[in-house]
């Protein structure tokens, strides 16, 4: 019986750890250059797939989504760089099936839903097509609470990116992202 309550504490710290160093890479963020940034959110994504629900749970909270969103309002992170790990974060959500709705509350989130809409509304010719694309996926697999106007065009974005057929690798996990984004509408609204 203690070995089994040995491990338990074992686990524990492991837990922990991955928290720890998630948010020390985190923290770091700010006072990097861009490229720098983007290999530290490419740690933190490893990070995250060692996670498991509740560590995952005592990381992403409102706080850490609204810090993000400062980020990328003061320019201390690039849009791109957001996504990266936002977009990382929500795949690990749903794959983990993590109850979490401290997104819905943040300030990125109603970032994200201006941004669809807005970039919805441009002409053809205007649209970011991967950056529609990318915020959808962000947006549906972080949040639980969908006003009808993003979800109206966060669905088709979506059914089209996973119906893409295209063979290679990279195409292929954004295929699955959609996906899995898309599967977790079920449970959210």
């Amino acid at each position: 019986m203690d070995v089994c309550d040995e491990d338990k504490s074992n686990d524990d710290v492991q837990e922990l750890s991955f928290g720890g160093k998630f948010l020390n890479l985190f923290s770091e963020l700010e006072r990097c250059g861009e490229i720098v940034q983007k290999q530290k959110i490419e740690e933190m994504n490893e990070i995250i797939d060692g996670m498991n629900k509740v560590e995952w749970k005592s990381v992403f909270k409102t706080e850490l989504f609204d810090e993000i969103h400062t980020m990328v309002k003061e320019k201390k992170m690039s849009m791109e760089n957001a996504i990266l790990l936002l977009k990382h974060a929500g795949y690990c959500k749903a794959l983990k099936n993590v109850w979490n709705p401290c997104f819905d509350s943040s300030s990125l989130n109603k970032r994200f839903e201006k941004m669809i809409v807005k970039e919805e509304k441009k002409e053809k010719e205007e649209k970011k097509e991967k950056l529609i694309i990318d915020l959808c996926e962000c947006y549906i697999s972080l949040s639980y609470d969908f006003p009808h106007e993003s979800l109206s065009i966060c669905m088709p974005c979506l059914l089209k990116v996973a119906l893409n057929k295209e063979e290679n690798k990279e195409t292929q996990k954004e295929a699955e992202i959609a996906l899995l984004a898309l599967a977790s509408l079920g449970f959210n609204v």
